[in-house]
């Protein structure tokens, strides 16, 4: 089976569970690590999509469709998303997402954070970071990071997410968002953020962008 019906075959399954931008990052997930591999890697595929919810919530169902779709006739297939990709592709690079590596990423995430909980009353910060941690486990993000609060909170030093992808970033500060909305409301927690992007944005230790890490 040729690389293009492979692709093609992932995306028929695909894309019937993922849409926008998490589509696309899956799909790029598979083109870069697996599409030279057999159809046997695909549990390894679907592990390292295991922090996008629906991949995660339905493995089983997946693994089995992607494998009937990998040995089955190619007519019943969509067709090759590799433009719709590389279109996606194009439009992140113009935002700067792949001008940095994920180390920069990485620091980028922990100086906002740095200045998001300097912002908060401890109480009120361990909540927020309680609350964030909940909802990365519930929400399938891998234990590094779904507990990287705690660890954080236990050993004082800077939170450790290096080597995450900016997709898992966005995710856990969206729910760090939401628990500031939960514990303060939402005109305090869009003040509170701001003022942490604006600020870990003149911070010279990293080359990302970290408007880039709030969700859209």
């Amino acid at each position: 089976m040729t690389i293009e019906s492979k692709r093609r075959a992932v995306f028929t399954v695909l894309s019937d569970y993922l849409r926008g931008e998490t589509l696309w990052e899956a799909m790029w997930r598979w083109q870069n690590q697996f599409a030279d591999k057999s159809q046997y890697e695909l549990n390894g595929f679907l592990s390292q999509c295991g922090d996008i919810p629906e991949i995660s919530a339905n493995r089983p169902q997946l693994y089995r469709q992607l494998i009937s779709q990998l040995m089955a006739n190619s007519n019943g297939l969509k067709p090759d998303p590799i433009e719709q990709m590389l279109q996606y592709r194009q439009q992140q690079e113009a935002l700067g997402v792949f001008a940095a590596d994920s180390a920069d990423w990485s620091q980028a995430f922990s100086s906002v954070l740095e200045h998001l909980f300097g912002q908060l009353r401890s109480d009120t910060a361990r909540q927020v970071k309680r609350f964030a941690s909940e909802q990365a486990v519930r929400n399938g993000l891998p234990q590094n990071i779904a507990y990287a609060f705690t660890l954080w909170e236990q050993g004082g030093d800077p939170i450790a997410v290096q080597g995450a992808p900016l997709v898992q970033l966005k995710r856990l500060l969206n729910f760090v968002y939401i628990g500031l909305c939960e514990y303060l409301g939402p005109v305090d927690a869009d003040r509170i953020l701001s003022l942490s992007i604006r600020s870990a944005g003149a911070d010279r230790r990293h080359n990302a962008d970290p408007r880039l890490l709030l969700e859209k």
